[in-house]
Protein backbone atom coordinates (compact mmCIF):
# COMPACT_ATOMS: atom_id res chain seq x y z
CA UNK A 1 0.00 0.00 0.00
CA UNK A 2 1.24 3.45 -0.90
CA UNK A 3 2.22 5.82 1.83
CA UNK A 4 -0.64 8.27 2.62
CA UNK A 5 -3.46 5.94 1.51
CA UNK A 6 -4.51 5.21 5.13
CA UNK A 7 -6.58 8.40 5.43
CA UNK A 8 -8.68 7.95 2.29
CA UNK A 9 -9.30 4.30 3.14
CA UNK A 10 -10.22 5.23 6.73
CA UNK A 11 -12.64 7.96 5.62
CA UNK A 12 -14.21 5.66 3.01
CA UNK A 13 -14.60 2.89 5.60
CA UNK A 14 -16.26 5.23 8.11
CA UNK A 15 -18.65 6.57 5.44
CA UNK A 16 -19.53 3.03 4.31
CA UNK A 17 -20.19 1.94 7.92
CA UNK A 18 -22.39 5.02 8.46
CA UNK A 19 -24.45 4.24 5.36
CA UNK A 20 -24.78 0.59 6.42
CA UNK A 21 -25.86 1.58 9.95
CA UNK A 22 -28.47 3.99 8.53
CA UNK A 23 -29.88 1.25 6.30
CA UNK A 24 -30.16 -1.11 9.28
CA UNK A 25 -31.87 1.56 11.41
CA UNK A 26 -34.33 2.39 8.58
CA UNK A 27 -35.24 -1.28 8.16
CA UNK A 28 -35.83 -1.67 11.90
CA UNK A 29 -37.96 1.50 11.98
CA UNK A 30 -40.07 0.41 9.01
CA UNK A 31 -40.69 -3.07 10.43
CA UNK A 32 -42.00 -1.79 13.79
CA UNK A 33 -45.68 -2.85 14.06
CA UNK A 34 -46.31 -0.33 16.85
CA UNK A 35 -45.62 2.56 14.47
CA UNK A 36 -48.58 3.59 12.36
CA UNK A 37 -49.38 6.11 9.68
CA UNK A 38 -52.99 6.87 8.82
CA UNK A 39 -53.59 5.29 5.40
CA UNK A 40 -54.22 7.77 2.60
CA UNK A 41 -53.96 10.69 5.03
CA UNK A 42 -53.43 13.25 2.25
CA UNK A 43 -56.71 12.36 0.53
CA UNK A 44 -58.48 12.55 3.89
CA UNK A 45 -57.01 15.98 4.56
CA UNK A 46 -58.05 17.25 1.12
CA UNK A 47 -61.58 15.91 1.69
CA UNK A 48 -61.88 17.20 5.25
CA UNK A 49 -65.10 19.04 4.36
CA UNK A 50 -66.77 15.74 3.43
CA UNK A 51 -65.58 14.26 6.74
CA UNK A 52 -67.21 17.14 8.61
CA UNK A 53 -70.37 16.73 6.49
CA UNK A 54 -70.46 13.05 7.53
CA UNK A 55 -70.15 14.09 11.18
CA UNK A 56 -73.13 16.44 10.73
CA UNK A 57 -75.07 13.63 9.02
CA UNK A 58 -74.26 11.31 11.95
CA UNK A 59 -75.66 13.88 14.37
CA UNK A 60 -78.78 14.43 12.23
CA UNK A 61 -79.44 10.67 12.06
CA UNK A 62 -79.15 10.35 15.83
CA UNK A 63 -78.04 6.74 15.57
CA UNK A 64 -76.15 5.15 18.41
CA UNK A 65 -74.10 1.98 18.76
CA UNK A 66 -72.49 -0.41 21.20
CA UNK A 67 -69.29 -2.20 20.24
CA UNK A 68 -68.15 -5.41 21.94
CA UNK A 69 -65.22 -7.81 21.62
CA UNK A 70 -65.76 -11.24 23.14
CA UNK A 71 -63.02 -12.61 25.36
CA UNK A 72 -59.99 -13.86 23.49
CA UNK A 73 -59.71 -17.63 23.26
CA UNK A 74 -57.45 -19.10 20.59
CA UNK A 75 -56.59 -15.71 19.01
CA UNK A 76 -58.06 -16.77 15.67
CA UNK A 77 -61.80 -16.71 16.30
CA UNK A 78 -62.73 -13.68 18.40
CA UNK A 79 -66.22 -12.30 17.86
CA UNK A 80 -66.67 -8.56 17.29
CA UNK A 81 -70.23 -7.26 17.48
CA UNK A 82 -71.94 -3.94 16.90
CA UNK A 83 -75.47 -3.14 18.08
CA UNK A 84 -76.98 -0.26 16.09
CA UNK A 85 -79.83 1.88 17.40
CA UNK A 86 -81.93 4.47 15.61
CA UNK A 87 -82.76 7.91 17.02
CA UNK A 88 -85.50 6.43 19.24
CA UNK A 89 -83.01 3.85 20.65
CA UNK A 90 -84.78 1.00 18.82
CA UNK A 91 -82.64 -1.68 17.11
CA UNK A 92 -81.66 -0.75 13.55
CA UNK A 93 -82.07 -3.87 11.36
CA UNK A 94 -81.12 -4.37 7.72
CA UNK A 95 -77.95 -2.28 7.61
CA UNK A 96 -74.70 -3.10 5.83
CA UNK A 97 -72.04 -2.83 8.55
CA UNK A 98 -68.26 -2.96 8.06
CA UNK A 99 -65.56 -2.56 10.70
CA UNK A 100 -61.85 -1.85 10.82
CA UNK A 101 -60.13 -2.81 14.08
CA UNK A 102 -56.62 -2.07 15.22
CA UNK A 103 -54.78 -2.92 18.42
CA UNK A 104 -53.47 0.36 19.82
CA UNK A 105 -50.06 -1.04 20.70
CA UNK A 106 -49.66 -2.46 17.17
CA UNK A 107 -51.60 0.16 15.22
CA UNK A 108 -49.94 -0.67 11.92
CA UNK A 109 -51.76 -4.02 11.83
CA UNK A 110 -55.42 -3.54 10.92
CA UNK A 111 -58.21 -6.09 10.67
CA UNK A 112 -61.31 -5.54 8.53
CA UNK A 113 -64.60 -7.39 8.23
CA UNK A 114 -68.15 -7.05 6.96
CA UNK A 115 -70.48 -7.92 9.81
CA UNK A 116 -73.53 -10.15 9.39
CA UNK A 117 -76.80 -9.43 11.14
CA UNK A 118 -77.25 -11.90 14.02
CA UNK A 119 -80.43 -10.50 15.53
CA UNK A 120 -82.35 -7.37 14.49
CA UNK A 121 -79.89 -4.49 14.89
CA UNK A 122 -76.98 -6.64 16.09
CA UNK A 123 -74.16 -7.39 13.67
CA UNK A 124 -71.13 -9.63 14.23
CA UNK A 125 -68.08 -11.20 12.60
CA UNK A 126 -65.10 -13.24 13.70
CA UNK A 127 -61.66 -11.63 13.58
CA UNK A 128 -58.20 -13.00 14.47
CA UNK A 129 -57.81 -10.86 17.61
CA UNK A 130 -54.97 -12.27 19.69
CA UNK A 131 -53.83 -9.34 21.86
CA UNK A 132 -55.66 -8.30 25.02
CA UNK A 133 -55.81 -4.56 25.59
CA UNK A 134 -57.21 -1.43 24.00
CA UNK A 135 -58.58 -1.69 20.44
CA UNK A 136 -59.92 1.02 18.16
CA UNK A 137 -62.96 -0.11 16.16
CA UNK A 138 -64.14 2.05 13.24
CA UNK A 139 -67.69 1.39 12.09
CA UNK A 140 -69.27 2.17 8.74
CA UNK A 141 -73.01 1.43 8.55
CA UNK A 142 -75.26 1.98 5.54
CA UNK A 143 -79.01 1.55 5.55
CA UNK A 144 -80.74 2.56 2.34
CA UNK A 145 -79.32 5.96 1.39
CA UNK A 146 -78.22 6.80 4.94
CA UNK A 147 -74.61 6.36 6.02
CA UNK A 148 -73.28 6.38 9.59
CA UNK A 149 -69.62 6.21 10.54
CA UNK A 150 -68.10 6.27 14.00
CA UNK A 151 -65.22 5.04 16.08
CA UNK A 152 -64.96 3.57 19.56
CA UNK A 153 -62.35 2.13 21.91
CA UNK A 154 -62.92 -1.36 23.25
CA UNK A 155 -60.87 -3.36 25.73
CA UNK A 156 -60.27 -6.99 24.80
CA UNK A 157 -59.56 -9.41 27.64
CA UNK A 158 -58.44 -13.01 28.10
CA UNK A 159 -61.22 -13.88 30.50
CA UNK A 160 -64.73 -15.25 30.55
CA UNK A 161 -66.34 -11.80 30.52
CA UNK A 162 -67.06 -9.62 27.50
CA UNK A 163 -65.59 -6.13 27.40
CA UNK A 164 -67.99 -3.51 26.10
CA UNK A 165 -67.68 0.15 25.15
CA UNK A 166 -70.62 2.39 24.34
CA UNK A 167 -70.95 5.62 22.49
CA UNK A 168 -73.88 7.58 21.25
Amino acid sequence: MKQGMGWPIGVTTILALTVAANIVVMRIANDDPSFSVEPDYYRKAVHFDSTMAQQRANLALGWGFDTAIDSIGDGKHTRVSVALRDASAAPLPGAHVAVMARFNARANDTLTAVLEEQTPGTYAATLPIAHPGEWEVRIDAIQGSQRFSASSRVTAVRATTTATASRR
